[in-house]
């Protein structure tokens, strides 16, 4: 092994490039499906090896762009799926999602790499320099241009119940540190002799962490279910996104809902009927008619029935549209409505609509127009009778740890809807839904996930899984809402004491570099 780590610290060119590149590619495994762990230690020990053999700021640049290229492409490929759906309209455009975006993503890691070359050299402290850049870079991916924080590296640690519950008490921001620590801890043993003890209590640290997490597990309240929590029933209709929309097909979508929402001789009466985003494919609040039969359906259940759905606002010369979910009672009303706030760029909306629309772009979703950005002032809390407050996070919303907890007060459970169908079946809705129980974990709340096509669940205040319907298929599930736990350390402080201490490790080194350059000054 110490030999081949001389070989790669010896490469060059465009060998030492493509290594990286197929490295960043391999790191991908790492998260949903597969769960595989240990190639982190390949793809970041691989990383740093790499890294000691750079001389210049711009070749260290390089290699971190190279290792970022392949670890996007690896792991946003899925996003291709959206743009064949309608492939006479957007099959064009596949090149840029599936190579440009990771081109632009790469940047993030690329001034990790640059920062922890430049601050340091090789060992354990580069180590830890190279751990505190790319969390603040992956911190920075989920803000710079409305953000994009999709497998970072903390979700690595989703192999296993026990391994994700220290995001409790540091979040994903702290795994993601902690993660890539753990990777490139292995290669330090690699690069002379007497290096084992630095990789050995990273390493060892690492599983006093998850130990940590093992245990707040095992004395996790075992009590059985409030006899009075809500019962639900998700309703996952499987209707593929190609004939959501169809004219000739909505009534017959819609009346699939519906059916599949009725009580069933085997599951005990829902208090609550969940429909995926966009479930109703309808201006819920203009179509009377329609709440009318979905009201039906409360009638039945002596409850209420939640619905993604397209919401309007304004007059017939201002209409605003938003990405909503609505709770409809017996009486055909709505009683409450949360609005989605963070919308996807070219998905729910066409950026700089103006200039881009002359040269033929539009944006994936139909109708027409964009959607509005949803500005309740409840923080997105959904108010039921009944039933605790939930805070709605819709589609990819619910990858944002930091807006989660956001709102006036604290919410009873999460609502997760999305429509997954954009994803087709490929690795994008299982990534979807691990990052989803994290939020979980890191709230101490229950979550429900209502997915078009799957993934749908009941996950519990620990990110453990109750039921779910996995992806492709049709059904429901029925189950109790799960209690939440004691306000985790996460929901009291968010992220930023986590940001606040890794940007310590960054101070000194770079207070350092300035005051050497001006000295030569």
């Amino acid at each position: 092994m110490t030999r081949l780590a001389g070989r790669m610290t010896a490469l060059s060119g465009w060998r030492r490039l493509l290594l990286a590149f197929l490295l960043g590619a391999l790191m991908s495994l790492g998260f949903a499906p597969f769960h595989l762990f240990p190639v982190f230690w390949i793809g970041f020990g691989g990383l740093l090896l790499l890294l000691r053999g750079v001389h210049r700021g711009r070749s260290a640049f390089a290699l971190g762009w190279w290792f970022g290229w392949g670890h996007f492409i690896a792991g946003l490929y899925w996003i291709a799926s959206a743009f064949l759906v309608e492939p006479d309209k957007f099959a064009w455009m596949v090149p840029f999602p599936v190579l440009g975006l990771p081109a632009l993503l790469a940047l993030f890691p690329a001034i990790a790499v640059w920062l922890a070359w430049r601050l340091s050299g090789p060992g354990t402290w580069r180590l830890f320099l190279l751990a505190a850049g790319w969390t603040l870079a992956e911190v920075a991916r989920g803000e710079i241009l409305t953000g994009f924080p999709w497998n970072l590296a903390g979700y690595g640690f989703g192999f296993a119940d026990a391994a994700m519950q220290p995001a409790a008490w540091i979040g994903t921001v702290g795994l993601s540190f902690v993660a890539v620590l753990a990777g490139g801890a292995p290669a330090l043993a690699l690069v002379g002799r007497n290096h084992w003890r630095a990789p050995v209590a990273i390493l060892l640290g690492t599983l006093v962490l998850v130990g940590a997490g093992a245990w707040r597990l095992s004395n996790a309240d075992r009590t059985p279910s409030d006899p009075h929590a809500p019962t639900i029933r998700i309703v996952q209709a499987n209707i593929a996104q190609r004939d959501k929309w169809r004219p000739d097909l909505i009534e017959a979508n819609f009346a699939r809902n519906l059916s599949m929402s009725l009580p069933s001789v085997t599951d005990p009466m829902p208090d609550l009927v969940i429909w995926p985003e966009t479930a109703a494919t309808f201006r819920i609040n203009a179509d009377l008619a329609a709440r009318q039969r979905i009201a039906q359906v409360a009638t039945q259940i002596n409850g209420l029935v939640i619905t993604g759905a397209p919401r309007t606002e304004g007059t017939a010369g201002a209409t605003r549209f938003f990405n909503s979910a609505v709770a409809i009672n017996a009486d055909a009303r709505i009683i409450d409505s949360a609005d989605k706030r963070h919308l996807v760029p070219f998905g729910e909306y066409l950026p700089l609509r103006g200039l881009l629309s002359r040269i033929g772009l539009d944006k994936l979703a139909q109708g027409r127009g964009d959607f509005s950005s949803g500005e309740d002032g409840t923080g997105g809390l959904l108010h039921l009778p009944g039933l605790p407050p939930a805070r709605v996070l819709i589609c990819y919303e619910v990858i944002f740890a930091d807006e989660v907890g956001s709102g006036e007060s604290r919410p009873g459970w999460l609502l997760s809807l999305t429509n997954d169908a954009w994803f087709g079946t490929l690795t994008g809705p299982d990534q979807h839904f691990a990052m989803a129980r994290f939020r979980a974990v890191e709230q101490g709340l229950p979550l429900v996930r209502a997915a078009g096509t799957g993934i749908s669940a009941i996950v519990d205040a620990y990110g453990q899984v109750q039921g779910r319907l996995d992806l492709g298929v049709k059904g429901t599930l029925t189950g109790a809402l799960p209690g939440h736990v004691e306000k985790s350390l996460y929901a009291v402080t968010g992220r930023w004491p986590m940001i606040a201490i890794i940007c310590m490790l960054l101070v000194v080194p770079l207070i350092t570099m300035i005051m050497g350059k001006r000295r030569q000054m």
